[in-house]
């Protein structure tokens, strides 16, 4: 369940893409749960906007949002083409964007508006190349300890499926992350690739009965590390 909440890998991407979606002008208005996200990922300085959608609630059927129908998305006035990779409606940016709303409009016309909560940066310890797997070890990220709303992924993956494994915190004042032997076992070992985002979410503040989220996402620098026995 974590590995679907936490999103590290591009594997995640295609699969939410080849999920079915409708046209949201097909659906009920007051049906539609809206997902959003900020998100920027330091290791291509690359800020990316993206509206997801869904009928029903948060595992829903995707939707689009047509020109045909006068439904569309914006963020910081630009608007949001529907892009497959992202089962949603996308546009990047080049460099760190750290604020902005998104405004979307239905086929009725009623808007509504959401800010992006306010982030914050994380990074890996200097001394942190090795992980081994006989022991627990702790990661103590370079960054503030968590607030409310926030929470710190750390994903540990090589090129061969299934040979990887998810950490996950959201303690309110943590500033650390266990790694667990038993969530260790299945990594190969050799060389692998860490990736370590921090997100904060709220629910939005405009929106139908079905809600929906909003989030800001830090993904920084990945790190190349040896996981020995």
């Amino acid at each position: 369940m974590k590995k679907l909440l936490f999103g590290m890998i591009g594997a995640v991407l295609i699969l939410t893409a080849s999920c079915a979606k409708e046209d949201s002008s097909d659906v009920n208005q007051n049906k539609i749960y809206c997902d959003y996200e900020l998100f920027y990922n330091q290791n291509d300085d690359k800020t990316h906007a993206v509206a997801r959608f869904r009928f029903g609630g948060p595992t829903g059927t995707l939707l689009e949002l047509s020109d045909t129908s006068g439904a569309y998305v914006t963020f910081n006035d630009d608007t949001l083409a529907y892009n497959v990779w992202y089962g949603g409606h996308h546009k990047e940016y080049a460099g760190q964007i750290e604020g902005g709303s998104f405004t979307y409009t239905n086929t009725n016309g009623t808007v509504y508006v959401n800010e992006v909560p306010a982030g914050e940066s994380i990074a890996y310890p200097a001394e942190f190349d090795t992980i081994r797997k006989s022991v627990a070890e702790t990661l103590v990220w370079d960054g503030t300890a968590l607030s409310e709303n926030q929470h710190v992924g750390l994903f540990v993956g090589s090129w061969t499926w299934g040979e990887d494994a998810l950490f996950f915190n959201d303690a309110d004042g943590a500033t650390d992350i266990v790694m667990g032997v038993l969530q260790k076992e299945d990594l190969a070992l050799g060389t692998s690739t860490v990736y370590l985002d921090r997100s904060t979410a709220t629910d939005i503040a405009e929106g139908t009965l079905e809600g929906g989220r909003i989030r800001y996402k830090y993904r920084c620098t990945n790190a190349t590390v040896t996981v020995v026995e």
